[in-house]
């Protein structure tokens, strides 16, 4: 989508500099005045495109959130196994293409509960997770948690594995843990 008017390049940058200072500093340290600051604009003009931090921190998150939302719906239309293969499959993209992302949620985990801005990511996520079990069994299911909990820790430190290397560490590991097909 293309950002055409001032409003949308304000909102937009806004996203774009809180997204940087979410990742390199934490959420929790950064102030909305640190966000007007990074952007150029002020506190005021934040608060005017959003109604706090958490809806800040959902915008942040709405791209990831919203292809992992299409990812659910459609393994949600195949047979158990074929959405075992397409969750872990996409999982695997998902993981790299927004890895700067899922470190900003490992730093939010603690608090999520009282963040319902991002109420659906987080659902969406564990229905993922129980897509990528492939069983209703709940030792699988908990090896499915496991499994992605372990790589989106790998995930927290893009300094340290080409996205290639993290794709296959990914392929491997959920290849390994999981039982498939």
């Amino acid at each position: 989508m293309a950002v055409t008017t001032a409003r949308e390049r304000t909102r937009h940058e806004i996203v774009r500099q809180a997204m940087d200072l979410f990742q390199a500093g934490g959420y929790n340290a950064t102030s909305l005045q640190d966000i007007a600051t990074a952007a150029g604009c002020s506190k005021a003009t934040v608060l005017y495109h959003f109604s706090g931090k958490p809806a800040v921190l959902a915008a942040v998150l709405e791209p990831a959130a919203a292809d992992l939302a299409r990812l659910v719906a459609a393994a949600a239309e195949l047979p158990r196994a074929a959405a075992q293969e397409l969750a872990i499959r996409q999982f695997i993209d998902l993981a790299v293409v927004y890895r700067g992302v899922i470190d900003v949620i490992q730093d939010v985990i603690p608090m999520i509960a009282e963040m319902p801005e991002i109420g659906p990511l987080v659902a969406d996520g564990i229905r993922l997770t129980e897509y990528m079990a492939g069983s209703e069994d709940p030792l699988e299911r908990d090896l499915a948690k496991f499994a992605v909990n372990g790589l989106l820790g790998e995930c927290r430190h893009s300094d340290q594995r080409t996205a290639e290397d993290l794709r296959r560490l990914c392929e491997i590991a959920l290849r390994r843990l999981l039982r498939h097909g």
